[in-house]
């Protein structure tokens, strides 16, 4: 949530915040503002909605060095005057801020004693007060940020624009914050991703890092231990030239035709780069595999594949819910984290908890650097590329992907499963055809009509009917539950009425009667009245059982990743009929970096 640039260098800073703030989109953000400074005078533009260009944008001065913000609202409504940047009462710095400053209401009551005067509802502008108050004491701007720092409470990440030393300042807490070095100049952002066309060169920060940036030149100093630090430059695997559609609409449905190819980019490790990860799960007692939302599904996925696959003692929970098992945790126990951004909140903090127990940490995102993963013990990476929209797709199916290749790795099949990855990638291409796409548009016209859908699973498609239903609830705004088949006949059943959708995932029979239990659950509903729709093995598309039917790719227990992809077509195809903002969806954000 919510977004951070800053560029200071030799080219012109107005158009590179721009354009990274553009780039910042995908985080979700409902409003946002520009600060560049010209000749020691502060300069702002404002707006709520999308990030576009105005006349009043354009009236900035070209300028060398500022800082951006795009803006999910927590304190303070979608207006104008809370948008950041905030400035001071003088105009000699300006600041924006990512996370929430928890303790935000007896601070602002302090300060209003002392007779400070609000002009937004924001959280940051205390922030603002806070600072102008330590420079009154006679303090210069860095060490009243630092004092004014320490005061707040949660997780908070802020950048400063000093007018009078031209210069940056920003300090980092939980909310993410990289520094990018390029020979025009240094970019400091909430992700790589932002100023990646510009550089591979990054700096990533730790809490309480402040880092001032002068021209092209940075320094970082510690505020928690008071010391300084050496830039630690790390170089990125990828560098992202362009983010774009392409001959898409929508950068979803380019992001689920792309998972041809994400699945193998995120199971392309070796067993010698697996090796580290694989004799930890050994000696573990027990593997607990944290997430959150799409990811939490990833993990159940994850879970079920170590268990089923590899006969290790694996538990899927999810990371807001951790804390009634921490009594039964111990430092012989692994934990692996799963987060798109890298950068998840609710999965941050009982990892903090898991470090200090002396559990060891694995972790698979898709953003390089993040703090999940350099709080982890071995890392790897989805390598997705950027994943725009905010209802994530590729990233969920390279995570599933990812467990099984780590699941079949420690049963000593690695090179079973990427003859099988491999095999599966190919196979997608059914589910990408115009005539594939024409039946779900036609299927999606009858959907469309109705509020309320359910999906039933079983086994290794038990978590796929839930992340089913989330993907299309996340764009289609409809009610969709997922659940376990066997869930049905005690209570579920209740909710089907006539023309009630229900979904009902059917893979080839190879487990032990699962397939009798789905088609036995689809009669009983069918006998109900419900519209019913076969996702899965080719061989039932003939039941009469299914209204409608929707083939996929069959490959071992890989068939359980196709499954989940008619599910986001459906949620891709159902919105665009229904004319919702697939790429934002109301109320959503990308990285979940507030509890």
């Amino acid at each position: 949530m919510c977004g951070i640039f800053g560029y200071t260098g030799s080219n012109v800073a107005n158009n590179l915040i721009f354009d990274g703030l553009k780039r910042l989109e995908y985080r979700g953000y409902d409003s946002w503002g520009i600060a560049i400074l010209k000749e020691n005078k502060i300069h702002q533009y404002k707006n709520i909605g999308l990030v576009k260009k105005d006349k009043d944008l354009e009236k900035l001065p070209d300028a060398k060095i500022g800082i951006g913000h795009t803006r999910w609202a927590t304190h303070g409504g979608v207006k104008k005057v809370n948008a950041h940047p905030h400035i001071s009462t003088e105009k000699d710095f300006t600041i924006v801020q990512n996370g929430m400053v928890e303790n935000f209401d007896s601070l602002k009551k302090q300060l209003l004693k002392q007779k400070a005067i609000f002009k937004s509802e924001t959280d940051t502008e205390v922030i603002v007060k806070l600072v102008e108050k330590e420079v009154r004491s006679g303090k210069s701007l860095k060490q009243s940020l630092i004092t004014s720092f320490k005061k707040l409470e949660g997780r908070n990440t802020i950048a400063i624009l000093d007018s009078k030393q031209n210069k940056i300042y920003a300090i980092k807490n939980g909310s993410p914050l990289v520094v990018g070095l390029s020979k025009d100049g240094i970019y400091l952002a909430s992700d790589s991703l932002s100023f990646s066309p510009y550089t591979k060169k990054i700096v990533v920060l730790d809490d309480y890092d402040m880092v001032e940036i002068e021209g092209k030149n940075i320094s970082i100093f510690n505020i928690k231990t008071n010391r300084k630090k050496k830039p630690e430059i790390k170089t990125l695997k990828y560098q992202y030239e362009e983010i774009d559609k392409g001959k898409y609409d929508h950068f979803m449905l380019k992001e689920i035709v792309e998972q041809q190819k994400t699945i193998n980019y995120a199971t392309e490790y070796t067993l010698e780069e697996l090796k580290p990860l694989l004799e930890a799960i050994r000696r573990s007692k027990k593997a607990y595999i944290l997430g959150a939302g799409t990811a939490g599904f990833a993990a159940g996925q994850i879970g079920y594949f170590l268990r089923t696959i590899a006969g290790i003692d694996a538990q899927d929970v999810k990371s807001y819910e951790f804390r009634s098992y921490l009594p039964i945790i111990t430092s012989k126990d692994l934990i692996i984290a799963v987060s798109q951004s890298g950068e998840t909140a609710d999965t941050i903090e009982p990892l903090e908890i898991l470090k200090k127990k002396g559990c060891k940490i694995a972790s698979f995102v898709n953003m390089f650097g993040t703090t999940i993963s350099r709080m982890s013990d071995y890392e790897y990476y989805t390598n997705a590329g950027p994943e725009i929209c905010v209802a994530s797709t590729k990233v969920f199916t390279a995570q599933s992907a990812w467990g099984y290749l780590l699941a079949m790795s420690l049963a000593g099949k690695h090179t079973t499963a990427h003859r099988r990855l491999k095999l599966l990638t190919k196979s997608l291409n059914s589910l990408f055809t115009p005539s594939s796409f024409d039946y779900l548009k036609r299927m999606c016209g009858v959907l469309k009509k109705s509020e309320h859908m359910f999906i039933l699973g079983k086994g290794e498609n038990s978590f796929i009917a839930l992340e089913g239903a989330l993907k299309i609830k996340e764009i289609s705004y409809k009610h969709v539950e997922g659940f376990f088949a066997g869930e049905l006949k005690h209570g579920v059943i209740a909710l089907i009425e006539k023309g009630t959708p229900v979904f009902g995932i059917i893979p080839d029979d190879h487990k032990d009667n699962e397939n009798k239990d789905i088609i036995s659950a689809i009669e009983q509903v069918k006998a109900r009245g419900a519209l019913t729709i076969g996702i899965g093995s080719e061989q039932y598309s003939k039941l009469k059982i299914f209204d409608y039917f929707i083939p996929t790719p069959q490959i071992n227990s890989l068939s359980s990743i196709a499954n989940v992809i008619p599910f986001q077509l459906v949620s891709y195809f159902l919105s665009l009929q229904l004319g919702n903002n697939i790429d934002k969806p109301r109320n959503l954000a990308k990285s979940v970096t507030v509890k």
